[in-house]
């Protein structure tokens, strides 16, 4: 398997709280899997901790053979927002990794530009990043994102701040991008419509401690419509196991208040 997480346990000490309880998952190269599940369920600590950024309590985590132990160059994480560089222009801010790499500088732009086409931003390559859309802004990110080229992209609700109809333009977007390069993707999301549009396997979480509920395969063909009928009936199907999680979420703590008063 190209990931492996190995009965992953995440217990932080300051609140006392067990956040992610054995996790357990393979994913194999190329692949696009979603993560969905009710606020609170541990979702982006368990994205931190593929990316490197925090250590699991007990467990372990291998890309390609190779145990994760801190942040890598093998594996690029993509936020919420699109957390760009200010003082930089569209191009230098897609430069940015490829010039801490250590890469020349005509290797730089020629990279910058492949990816700032496939973004559809080439035109908007001198822009200030004040002057763009968010929805540029987020292209851009993506545009950097795919440039360093990893092993692994970690996307933690990359578009969940913009409007709809941009959404809709980035998601058509993203898919053409994979659909190309088969890039591995971990992708979490609140949104069960994005990862029935993307997925080819959707892991559901359930919380309190966050852990895997269940893993439900996704194979219709692509480019996938959110208005036709199979689609709609797998987005209800995994929206009420999600909702299912989140009012039992609610019932247990309306039940600790009650046992405290």
């Amino acid at each position: 398997m190209y990931l492996t997480l190995n009965s992953i346990h995440k217990f932080f000490t300051d609140t006392k709280k067990e956040t992610l309880k054995d996790i357990s998952l393979t994913v194999e190269r190329g692949e696009f899997i979603c993560i969905v599940g009710p606020s609170g369920c541990g979702k982006s600590t368990l994205l931190n901790l593929v990316a490197g950024l925090d250590a699991p309590t007990s467990g372990t985590i291998t890309l390609d053979g190779a145990a994760v132990t801190g942040p890598g160059p093998d594996r690029v994480v993509m936020f919420q927002e699109a957390a760009l560089y200010p003082w930089l222009n569209v191009i230098e801010n897609v430069m940015f990794g490829l010039k801490a790499a250590g890469l020349p500088k005509d290797s730089q732009r020629e990279i910058a530009e492949t990816y700032l086409k496939m973004v559809q931003l080439w035109h908007y390559r001198d822009y200030p990043i004040h002057q763009i859309s968010g929805g540029m802004r987020q292209r851009t990110a993506l545009a950097r994102a795919l440039a360093l080229d990893s092993k692994l992209l970690l996307m933690d609700e990359p578009f969940s701040a913009l409007d709809k109809q941009t959404i809709h333009i980035l998601r058509a977007e993203l898919e053409e991008i994979w659909e190309k390069h088969k890039k591995t993707i971990l992708y979490v999301t609140h949104s069960v419509e994005e990862a029935v549009y993307f997925a080819d396997r959707i892991v559901v979480m359930a919380e309190n401690p966050g852990r895997i509920k269940e893993i439900v395969p996704v194979s219709f063909l692509r480019p996938r419509n959110i208005e036709d009928a199979a689609f709609v009936a797998l987005r209800k199907e995994i929206l009420s196991k999600v909702q299912l999680s989140a009012r039992k979420i609610s019932a247990d703590e309306f039940d600790k208040e009650e046992a405290v008063l």
